[in-house]
Order: structure tokens, then sequence, then C-alpha cells
């Protein structure tokens, strides 16, 4: 082992005092002022741990042995953690995980967007969600191998294709316990491989979701478009058979190697079409939303409760105001938001999702709405008799607004822009980019993803007068 004044190497091991963590889930460290970046590591805790990559100005490594723990660590809950590629803060207790998820979009907004860090909200602690465990209501499970080997499950840590077999997962209420199991059992006889698995490969993913107002369960099944859809009517037998709840099952296909969790082309649809979610707002009132097997709704349906009513709160809607919700889904804050609004202007790029959008609207009796299949991009696209409006909710993917839609969004000069992100990075990059037009002022982090390293941000930007 190295000691303080020892050069590191690649492979070298060194004893370091983890000092914060880093979004993404490493603990951060300091060593001869070189930066370590220490995989499964705790803030507070003393480690031992192996380079396993070395740069100019930072480091990274996996640890090797807790010399000192921390008091903010804990035991984890599930078998699977540290093998599993989802959990990441499981040994961490829940209020300093949303403690560190705060501080990291604080700072991330600070250094890439450039935002003074005395904006309201910043360097707050991220809201909590009100279940921990068994709060997903969505989970995409792959399938790996042939026969007996064949497994349903999980990404392994570090991996891009091993599948680690998961027989339940914790996160997922209980009445879904077992499917993944279930699942694998039958593909393991069906004697069909996973569609990775040579020629003839046919599973590829299974998505299970569950609304928890209702307890009604959904199954989607994506397969290779190959010649063993013989194979799927039997086992949605055996799932109707065993699981009391189920509601909907889905079977359909997608060509190609991207790995997504989302059908191509609907082969059969079991049950009935949809199940319902039920949001509540904070004066009583509710909201309810049919989930179709492709639908995008909040993967946490009592943390999205927190989110949308924190929107409300952040933005302050008035009556007169005239919303335009991109990027809009089925419905998602726009429907929450529609009371408190004179309108609400959808758009979307999927015409399914727009249909969807609009049934929900008319399941709640809302009649303030209009949604439309376009690109926000493309003026060719865009209708061009909306009135103009007031403010704009933008909630999009990962990898952020696209810079055109950036560009149309400030030309509409709209007095609001409330901005809702699950990635931080892209939300402080286009933050910076409506800076030469709007200020950014109110943010909030949410906790939409307990024991991961993933974090919601609702922020409020402003006009600039």
């Amino acid at each position: 082992m190295s000691n303080e004044n020892t050069p590191i190497t690649k492979g070298s091991t060194i004893e370091v005092t983890i000092e914060s963590l880093a979004f993404g889930g490493q603990g951060i460290a300091r060593h001869e002022g070189m930066t370590i970046f220490v995989d499964r590591a705790v803030p507070g805790q003393v480690v031992r741990c192996e380079i396993t990559k070395l740069k100019k100005r930072f480091a990274e490594a996996k640890r090797v042995e807790v010399v000192t723990a921390s008091e903010t660590e804990q035991e984890p809950f599930c078998e699977y953690f540290g093998t599993c590629g989802g959990c990441v803060h499981q040994d961490m207790k829940y209020d300093a995980q949303t403690y560190w998820k705060g501080r990291q979009v604080s700072e991330t907004l600070t250094r890439i967007g450039k935002i003074a860090d005395d904006i309201e909200g910043m360097g707050a602690e991220a809201l909590p969600s009100p279940l921990q465990k068994g709060y997903r209501n969505k989970m995409e499970f792959s399938f790996s191998g042939y026969a007996d080997d064949l497994k349903v499950g999980f990404k392994m840590r570090g991996s891009e294709y091993d599948v680690l077999s998961i027989a339940s997962c914790p996160l997922l209420p209980e009445t879904c316990a077992g499917i993944p199991a279930l699942v694998e059992e039958y593909c393991q006889a069906s004697k069909i491989g996973s569609h990775r698995h040579g020629k003839g490969g046919y599973w590829r993913k299974l998505v299970v979701r569950v609304a928890h107002a209702t307890g009604e369960i959904m199954i989607h099944l994506i397969t290779a478009p190959a010649k063993s859809h013989h194979a799927v009517k039997p086992l949605e037998k055996l799932l109707y058979n065993n699981l009391a709840q189920l509601k909907t099952f889905a079977h359909s296909t997608r060509k190609g190697r991207a790995d997504f969790a989302t059908g191509e082309r609907l082969i059969s649809l079991g049950g009935e079409p949809t199940i319902t979610e039920t949001l509540t707002r904070d004066d009583g009132q509710t909201v309810d939303y049919m989930i179709t097997p492709n639908a995008f709704f909040q993967t946490n349906s009592v943390g999205a409760q927190v989110l949308y009513n924190r929107c409300v709160e952040i933005a302050r809607p008035r009556k007169t105001d005239v919303v335009y919700d991109l990027f809009c889904g089925s419905g998602g804050i726009g429907l929450f938001m529609a009371k408190d609004v004179k309108e609400v202007i959808g758009i979307e790029l999927s015409k399914e999702t727009v249909h969807s959008a609009t049934q929900n609207a008319r399941l709640n009796g809302i009649e303030n709405t209009k949604y439309f299949a376009g690109n926000l991009s493309s003026d060719k696209d865009f209708p061009a008799d909306l009135p103009k409006p007031d403010m704009i909710i933008v909630d999009p993917p990962r990898s952020g607004v696209p810079a055109p839609t950036l560009k149309k969004m400030k030309s509409l000069k709209p007095e609001k822009i409330l901005y809702i992100s699950c990635n931080p990075a892209t939300l402080a990059r286009d933050v910076a980019e409506l800076g030469d037009g709007y200020t950014l002022e109110r943010f909030s982090a949410v906790d939409m993803f307990p024991h991961t390293s993933h974090v919601e941000c609702i922020a409020l930007l402003t006009k600039s007068r």
C-alpha cells in the first residue's frame, strides 16, 4: 500500500478519506493534489482502494476495504446489491442520499450553467420520495442466453450485455414479486434463445408495469420478429393464472440491435388495453392517467405527486395563462396543472402518445387542453394559429432540449419556462443557452429514484427585464 508521499500508479493501492459524492455515484477523495473517484464508497469512509484508471489530474479506483466506517452507511437490503447494475446507494442512509443529490445538482448548475449559488432552492437537499422500497411502477428486465442458461434480469454492474438473473426486485411492489423468475423458468423450458443468442434468438425485453392507485398490473413482452410467436400465448396464460391483478398482456416486436424496451409493432393485446394510475394534487383533486404499453409515465407514482405539486408551487400558474407542454408524453404535468390555467397545448412527436394524452384529458373531463403531433423545431410541423404562450413547460429526454427547439422556445418569448429534467448536466447546459434572455429564478431537486444515482430537477426561468 502506498503512503501520502508515494506517487500513485495504475494498479497501486492507496488509503483515502471519502469527502463527497460525485453525480453518478462514485465517492470523491483527494490524494497528493489529485482527485480520486472511488467506486462503491460512502462519504465519511476511510477506504483502501486500487487505482484502475490514471489520468493527469484525476484517477478512478475500486474499493478494496473499508478501514473506517461512515455514520451514514447502512446494510444493503437487496441480495443483488453490488452485482446488479441498478442500485448504487443501498449502502447509504436515505437522508444522506437526498442531501448529496441536492448538492450534486446545485454544483452541476453552478459549474456547467454558471448559475449563482444563491438562487432560491440551490443547495437544498432533494425532496424525498414518500416510498423508498416498492416505489417503481415500471421495471424493464433483459433476456440473455439459451435453454437452461437463459436468464431474465438486469444488466450486471459494469457490463453492457451480461445479465444477472433476478428472482424479484424490492423496488417493485410486492404484488409483482416473482414475475421475472416465472418468466425465466418458462423461457428456459421453451428452448428458444434470447435476442442476442445467435440465429433464431427471440426473447428481448420484459416490461412490468403496475398502477399504485389501482394495483393493476401490465406485462409487455418484447421479442424479435422471428418465427417463435407460438411460444407467447402459453406464457400469457401462465401469467394470467398466477397473477390475480394482471389486467393487460401486450406482445410487441422490435428489429435491430438497439437495446430499447419499447415495441415497434404490436402483435397481440390481451385483457384491457390500459391500466389506470391516479395522482393527487395538494388541493385534494385527483388526475387519472391511462397507461398504454409504450406510454411514458414517471416511474415513481408517489414521487410524481411530489414532483408535479412542486412544479405547480414553483411555476405559480395564473388562470389567464396559455401553457405549452413540450415533450408532453401522455399528458403528465400539463393535465396536472390544467385546472390552474386558461389552456394547455401539448406537443409531442409520437402520434400514439398524442392520442393517449387526448384520451387522458377526456377521462378527467378536462376541456382546456389540445394536443398536437409535431416537431417544435420545424415551422412546417408547428401549427401557425396557436395563441402565444405565457409559459412553456419542457420535460425532455436525458439528452436535453435540441438546439433548434431551444431557439424556437426563445422566439416564442414566454414569460416563464418551467424546465423538468432527469439530467442535471443537460439542464445546466440548456439553462446557460437560455441565459441571454432568461434568468433562473427558482430551483428544486426531487428524488424520484431512491438508492440509484438518478435525480429529477425543476428549474423556473423568467424572462429577463
